[in-house]
């Protein structure tokens, strides 16, 4: 296999993945509620074509070209590192966005509660209008 081939390769899976990276981390901080269902479908996607060249370039570089290849394989080593650094501040912005929404959803139901026992307070004809302190 041609080794320029294999690195223009790499370099666009590379680069497709920061990219989708970086839309994600961008919509996470800013979006109100980001669609993590999308987002996780295409990082999926990407992720897979990023990993199946990888794996294809280091089976095919150690058969072509021996140790020769390492030099090659090592520049890779901190674009990984950048990646698994953006991923880590993805993990972070959806772990503060879902405990926003279980938040959101304890006062939700605080306040739920709330209404029903007001509701429910005028609707039970045996329960005394008024409150007798005498005895």
């Amino acid at each position: 296999m041609d080794t320029e081939h294999d690195n223009s390769i790499m370099k666009k899976c590379f680069d497709n993945y920061e990219k989708i990276q970086t839309q994600h981390l961008k919509a996470m901080r800013s979006e109100g509620s980001p669609d993590l269902k999308l987002m996780t479908r295409e990082r999926e996607g990407v992720f897979q074509n990023l990993k199946d060249n990888l794996e294809a370039m280091m089976e095919n570089a150690g058969l072509d070209h021996g140790t020769d290849c390492i030099s090659d394989l090592s520049k890779y080593e901190n674009r990984l590192a950048s990646i698994m650094k953006l991923d880590e501040e993805i993990s972070i912005e959806i772990k503060n966005y879902r405990d926003s929404l279980k938040n959101s959803l304890n006062h939700m139901k605080k306040g739920k509660a709330a209404m029903d026992g007001y509701k429910n307070a005028g609707t039970n004809p045996q329960s005394p209008r008024v409150l007798s302190m005498n005895r």
